[in-house]
């Protein structure tokens, strides 16, 4: 039986001795061997103790998928210091407030995001800058992040004292409304998951992972940390394109897509080509039933694997989805989980009875440790000793199957709108009074935003003059795709909550749609 206090830096290590010569990571044309991986991210770990980083240290990650992003976490890991990846579309005060809240002792940054904001990083104390054509940034203070690697050894740094218990990462979850949350992920959550999703789609050395998707996501579970546990290799994307997928599957040879929901729609609704059938992938993860027997005729997939899963908890329930499986069928819990369905006293509900899915592991250290400085959300989600998801759902023969959000998210690009700080910045605009924002069926099974709009008395406004405004300061899976100016906001009686389901039952016909200017 494993140990429960394994770290990620034992973990991979090992990995390494057991591979060293085989490839492990390919980057847009380069391959890097296990050993040669393991020495890069050995440089970022010493660069990084050059500069006084270590255990228990926070280090702020804002960088594209590049090798450098996956050096700069393990580094960091290897190090005992707790990675902090950001998507690197947040800009303004949403930026400045989430690392005022993280505490960073470092951000490693990507040279242009540096150019956008250096005024909301300034505060954090070591600032690290990533340039991909090479150049070096000359600003007093700022250091290099190729130059540092370069001057530094590739030998391990010296070994902490880690245990399986410790935090690796902060992984910044929903935050609907209010900040994004800082969910705690330990050594061993990592390790667990990826594990799981190794042994339940029985991968092994022979396969070789894809997964263009952002790596300040858990994706970094699903794609790479199952890779290095089936001791495979994995292709890197810089992003994802519909239009070069199957191209790259061809040309990189890899087998196992390591997949979101939203992705599918667009591979399906790409012209039909005679050799789509002709490509090597053989796994894909996170394909909703209702594309599934579409993909798999259409592509010649073999195995697609369904699963409900969230930051916080990892993966309660993986399932190998079968022929004719049309509703959001998750699979059964694992021998790792308790998962039931609550009605809103906490009391659990018979199969078939829509309610929120609940769950809790039957082991240690395999969900998050909390909410970082935001105890009372932790104390609301785990309440009477269960992990409450905020999704609806219901058992049927032991399965469970996933209905619809319970709360008034907005999912978009594989994103959660702040909704708080979106209708902030909206507000903020000289000519609008007050503003709310929803979510409206999107073409590709997500949602679009739309935002309702209430201008100050006597004000006009043009539409591409407000797009480039929520452009400048919102994060791009935030902006506004379609805008209507009303008279007032739907509101409730006596609490003035606005009535968000009014404004999505208005529909989208007479709103601007910015998405086609």
């Amino acid at each position: 039986m494993r140990r429960l206090s394994m770290d990620l830096r034992t973990w991979m290590e090992d990995k390494v001795r057991r591979n060293y010569d085989r490839v492990l990571l390919v980057f847009e044309g380069k391959e890097y061997t296990y050993g040669e991986f393991d020495r890069n991210v050995n440089r970022a770990a010493n660069a990084l103790a050059g500069l006084g980083i270590g255990r228990g240290d926070k280090v702020g990650i804002m960088l594209p998928n590049v090798p450098e992003h996956l050096y700069t976490w393990l580094g960091s890991m290897k190090l005992g210091a707790i990675d902090v990846p950001i998507n690197p579309q947040f800009k303004g005060k949403l930026l400045a407030d989430i690392i005022n809240h993280c505490d960073l002792d470092a951000m490693v940054i990507d040279q242009e995001i540096y150019d956008d904001t250096r005024r909301e990083v300034d505060s954090v104390g070591r600032k690290i800058v990533y340039s991909g054509n090479g150049l070096r940034i000359a600003d007093e203070g700022v250091s290099c992040l190729s130059s540092l690697m370069d001057g530094t050894s590739g030998e391990n740094p010296p070994v902490t004292d880690m245990k399986g218990s410790d935090v690796a990462s902060f992984i910044f979850t929903s935050g609907t409304t209010g900040l994004p949350k800082a969910a705690m992920l330990p050594h061993t959550y990592y390790i667990h998951h990826a594990e799981k999703w190794a042994r339940i789609m029985q991968t092994s050395r022979e396969d070789r992972f894809f997964c263009p998707l952002p790596l300040y996501h858990v994706v970094r579970v699903t794609g790479f940390l199952t890779a290095i546990a089936s001791e495979a290799s994995f292709v890197l994307g810089r992003r994802f394109s519909s239009s070069t997928f199957w191209e790259q599957a061809r040309e990189t040879g890899f087998n196992v897509f390591a997949g979101h929901f939203a992705i599918y729609d667009m591979l399906l609704n790409m012209p039909e080509k005679p050799d789509d059938r002709e490509n090597p992938v053989e796994n894909a993860s996170a394909v909703l039933p209702r594309c599934l027997d579409r993909f798999r005729e259409r592509f010649g997939v073999g195995k697609c694997y369904n699963t409900f899963g969230m930051t916080e908890v990892g993966f309660p329930c993986i399932v190998v989805l079968e022929k004719g499986d049309t509703e959001d069928l998750c699979g059964p819990p694992g021998n790792d989980f308790e998962v039931k369905i609550f009605d809103d006293a906490d009391e659990e509900l018979p199969e078939g009875e829509v309610g929120e899915i609940v769950c809790r592991p039957k082991k240690p250290g395999i969900i998050f440790n909390g909410y970082y400085r935001q105890e009372e959300k932790t104390v609301e989600t785990c309440r009477n000793l269960w992990f409450h998801t905020g999704d609806l759902g219901y058992m049927k023969q032991g399965n469970l199957v996933f209905k619809e959000r319970r709360s008034e998210s907005i999912r978009r690009a594989g994103e959660f709108v702040p909704i708080d700080h979106t209708e902030e910045v909206l507000r903020s605009h000289p000519q609008v009074k007050d503003a709310a924002i929803c979510g409206v069926q999107s073409e590709i099974g997500e949602q679009n935003v739309k935002a309702s709009i209430v201008l100050r008395d006597g004000e006009t406004l043009k539409p591409e003059e407000f797009a480039a405004y929520c452009q400048k300061h919102l994060p791009k899976f935030a902006v506004p795709r379609f805008v209507e100016i009303i008279d007032e906001l739907p509101r409730t009686p006596g609490t003035e909550k606005v009535q968000r389901y009014k404004l999505r039952e208005r529909g989208t016909e007479e709103a601007w749609d910015l998405g086609r200017r």
